[in-house]
């Protein structure tokens, strides 16, 4: 793994975005990490990838992930200030990896940490709307890793993915007493 710094305004590496840097090796082509946070993820696909479009809507963020691609020597990096996809227009990858807020609860849109973990009422409610724009944004043959959570009802995230004629697996795991993160593959 490479060297990321860290800021008390940007959700740090924990657990989840451990679990997401073990598939950095599946990057190719053209790469997205949406809700990049500190850009754990697509720095370390970055050696495999093409180019990385890193996307986070905290303005902090944003300056730790260059800070994090300078220390680390990229050049084949984007940074956008962007809520989900909503600044990403057209555009399409060929992976994209995702460590979306799942946390159930109700958030304060002003706190950059709501914001990064707090994923609705249900917590499930952010992971589905991005499950629901993948195919607007995955190239023919793309496939994209995302972090769920039994904190939240993953049933409902399921039948999402099926019912837009999507497929899923899940590539890893790790528990804990108080929940169970999956990392999904999804692909058409």
């Amino acid at each position: 793994m490479l060297e990321i710094d860290t800021d008390d305004n940007v959700y740090p590496p924990s657990d989840d975005s451990l679990l997401l840097v073990k598939a950095a090796d599946k990057a190719r082509g053209e790469v997205l990490d949406l809700c990049a946070g500190t850009g754990i993820i697509g720095i370390n696909a970055a050696k495999y990838a093409q180019k990385v479009t890193f996307a986070e809507i905290n303005p902090i963020a944003l300056k730790l992930i260059e800070h994090n691609a300078r220390i680390n020597n990229l050049s084949n990096i984007e940074i956008v200030r962007s809520d989900l996809f909503s600044e990403l227009g057209e555009r399409k990858f060929d992976v994209i990896f995702v460590n979306p807020p799942y946390l159930p609860g109700t958030m304060n849109s002003t706190d950059f940490l709501d914001l990064a973990t707090i994923g609705g009422e249900k917590g499930n409610e952010t992971t589905i709307k991005i499950i629901k724009d993948l195919s607007k944004h995955l190239k023919e043959g793309g496939e994209a890793f995302i972090v769920v959570s039994t904190a939240s009802d993953l049933d409902e995230v399921f039948n999402t993915i099926n019912s837009l004629n999507m497929k899923y697996e899940i590539v890893d795991s790790k528990s804990y007493f108080f929940e169970e993160l999956k990392l999904i593959r999804i692909y058409r």
